[in-house]
C-alpha cells in the first residue's frame, strides 16, 4: 500500500512539474509570428524594449515591456513608424496585455488584450 502511494504521489509531482510553463526563454531574442490579417511580423525583444517590424507594409512599432508575472506581461506602444501622423497620435500609449497559453521548445502559444478593444486576439510567436 505504502508503494502505492509513493508511485501516486511521485506521478503527481511529475504532472504539475510537466504541466508547468517556462517563459524565461522567451524574455529575449528574435521572433515572429503571422497576425490575423495576414504577412508576417518579426521582432526583437530585449529586456525593455520589443522593436516590431511589418514585412508587408515598412512599418516599425517599438514597445515597452513590463513582465507582470512569469508568464505575462504588458506592451505599451512607444513609437511608431511608417503610419499616418493621425493614426500614429491615436495609437501611441496602446497597452497590450499578453498572456502565455502554452509554451514549447521554439514556440509559445499567447493571448493579447488591448486597452482599447474587448476582443482577445491568439495565436501562436516563434523564435528565429
Amino acid at each position: 500500500m505504502k508503494l502505492i502511494s509513493f508511485v501516486f504521489f511521485l506521478l503527481i509531482g511529475v504532472i504539475v512539474i510537466a504541466q508547468e510553463k517556462d517563459c524565461e526563454s522567451f524574455r529575449k531574442g528574435k521572433y515572429f509570428y503571422t497576425p490575423p490579417n495576414g504577412g508576417e511580423v518579426f521582432f526583437r525583444r530585449t529586456k525593455k524594449r520589443q522593436i516590431e517590424k511589418y514585412n508587408d507594409e515598412h512599418q516599425r512599432f517599438i514597445f515597452e515591456i513590463v513582465w507582470t508575472a512569469d508568464c505575462e506581461y504588458t506592451l505599451t506602444l512607444i513609437r511608431a513608424k511608417g503610419v499616418d501622423k493621425k493614426i500614429r497620435k491615436e495609437i501611441i500609449g496602446t497597452q497590450l496585455t499578453c498572456i502565455v497559453l502554452d509554451a514549447e521548445l521554439g514556440h509559445y502559444e499567447i493571448s493579447i488584450v488591448s486597452n482599447n478593444s474587448t476582443s482577445i486576439e491568439t495565436f501562436t510567436i516563434y523564435q528565429k
